[in-house]
C-alpha cells in the first residue's frame, strides 16, 4: 500500500499529520509526505507523482481556499481514492459540493456532524473521533513537583471567524438573542445548541423550522448565533474554574479577561504541551461552537499524560469513556467547580481516574488505532 498525504498549515494540523504519517508507516504503508499544493504548477506536479500510489491523504481538506476550489478536477484527473479526514466542521470547507463522490472517502472527528443530512451520493461521512500519538505525549513530571496545581486551560478564546464576528454589529437585536439562548443554555450544557438557535429563530420570524433551515441567511444567523454562545460559554467556564495556581495557554484575548497573572502566553503543541499537561493537576476541556459532540485532541493527550480531565459533557465521553471512571464530566457551570473541588482536594481519587483513562486510550485511542480503521475502510473501497 502506497500513500500520498498532503500536509496542511496550520496550529495542530501539522502535528496530527506527522503523527498520522508515522501511524500509517507503522502499518506497514509507504507514505510520501508533501506539502498541500498552493498553484496551478503544484497540481501538475501532483499529478504526475501520484501515479503509482494507492491512495492521498488530506486533514480538513489541506485548509486551503485554492486547492479546495480545485479539488473535484483533481479528483477526476488523478482517478484514485481520496482519504479526508475532518477535525473541523466540514461545511466550512464546502463539502460535500467540492468532493468528486466516487473518489472520496471522508471522514468526521464529530459524531453529531455525520448524522446531519448532507445531499451526497458517495459513502456516508464516517465518524472517527481524534485520538493521540504516544510518542509525543507521555508522563513527564519536573523534579520540582507540580506546576499548575490549579489546573490549566490551552485554547483560544474563539475559533477565529471573520463574517461570525461582524454579525452582531449589523443585525439589530441579535446580542439581546444571544443572550436569552444563553441564559437557557448555561442551565444544562447537554442540549443541542444548534438546536436552541433554530428553535428561537423559528418564533422569532413565525415560520416552521422545515421552511427556513434551507435559508442560507437564516443558516448564517443560526452559525453565527452558535459561535457566539459558545464563546460565551468557553470563556465563563475558563474564568471561573482556573483559579490561582493555574495557567490559561492561548491568544492575547485571554490577558485582558483574566486576573492574578493566569495567562500564560501561547504554547507550543509537542514537548512544551507534554510538559504543561504532565504537571498540572487537572486539564479543563470546553468544546468549541463548531463541535457539536466531538471530543478534542487535548482530552486524549492530557489523559495520556496521566493529566486528569475536566470535561463539558458529551454522548461521546459516554461512548469512548467512562464519565464517572475516568472522566469529570460537567453539565454546567456548577458541575465544574464541584468537579474542579474534587480534583483538588481528592488526590487518590483522581490518580484512580487518570489511570484508568491512560490505559484505555493506550489500548484503543492511538493515531494507530485510527490509521487502521481508515486502511480497513480504504481497503475495502479499492
Amino acid at each position: 500500500m502506497r500513500i500520498l498525504a498532503l500536509k496542511a498549515k496550520g496550529y495542530v494540523l501539522p502535528a496530527i499529520h506527522a503523527s498520522m504519517v508515522r501511524a500509517f508507516q507503522s502499518c506497514g504503508v509507504k507514505v510520501l509526505d508533501l506539502p498541500v499544493p498552493q498553484h496551478p504548477l503544484q497540481y501538475q506536479t501532483l499529478k504526475e507523482i501520484s501515479n503509482g500510489y494507492d491512495a492521498i491523504f488530506t486533514l480538513d481538506l489541506g485548509a486551503n481556499p485554492e486547492f479546495i476550489s480545485n479539488l473535484k478536477e483533481l479528483q477526476l484527473s488523478l482517478r484514485i481514492p481520496w482519504i479526508i479526514w475532518f477535525v473541523d466542521d466540514p461545511d466550512g470547507y464546502g463539502f460535500p459540493e467540492v468532493c468528486e463522490p466516487d473518489w472520496t472517502l471522508a471522514f468526521c472527528w464529530d459524531e453529531a456532524i455525520t448524522h446531519r443530512e448532507f445531499s451526497w451520493r458517495g459513502r456516508p461521512l464516517a465518524y472517527l473521533p481524534l485520538a493521540t500519538d504516544p510518542s509525543v505525549f507521555w508522563p513527564e513530571r519536573a523534579d520540582c513537583g507540580l506546576l499548575y496545581p490549579g489546573g490549566v486551560f490551552v485554547g483560544s478564546t474563539a475559533h477565529p471567524n471573520g463574517i461570525l464576528s461582524e454579525v452582531p454589529r449589523n443585525t439589530p437585536g441579535f446580542r439581546e438573542d444571544v443572550e436569552a439562548i444563553w441564559l437557557d443554555y448555561r442551565k444544562d450544557f447537554r442540549q443541542p445548541l444548534h438546536n436552541l438557535a433554530w428553535r428561537n429563530l423559528a418564533q422569532k420570524t413565525k415560520h416552521d423550522l422545515y421552511s427556513i433551515q434551507g435559508d442560507q441567511l437564516c443558516r448564517l444567523w443560526v452559525q453565527a448565533l452558535v459561535y457566539h454562545v459558545g464563546m460565551i460559554k468557553r470563556r465563563e467556564i475558563v474564568l471561573n474554574v482556573i483559579k490561582p495556581g493555574g495557567g490559561v495557554f492561548g491568544d492575547e484575548g485571554w490577558s485582558s479577561l483574566l486576573r492574578e497573572n493566569l495567562y500564560q502566553g501561547r504554547i507550543e503543541y509537542g514537548d512544551e504541551l507534554r510538559r504543561v499537561y504532565s504537571n498540572s493537576t487537572f486539564v479543563l476541556d470546553v468544546r468549541q461552537p463548531q463541535s457539536r459532540t466531538g471530543l478534542s485532541q487535548r482530552i486524549f493527550d492530557a489523559i495520556v499524560c496521566r493529566c486528569p480531565v475536566l470535561s463539558e459533557w458529551s454522548p461521546e465521553v459516554e461512548a469512548l469513556f467512562g464519565p464517572e471512571d475516568e472522566i469529570f464530566g460537567f453539565r454546567n457551570l456548577a458541575e465544574a467547580l464541584e468537579m474542579r473541588e474534587r480534583c483538588l482536594q481528592d488526590p487518590k481519587d483522581v490518580q484512580k481516574k487518570g489511570e484508568k483513562a491512560r490505559q484505555k486510550v493506550l489500548a484503543r485511542h492511538t493515531y494507530r488505532h485510527r490509521a487502521i480503521q481508515i486502511l480497513k475502510t480504504l481497503y475495502s473501497f479499492i
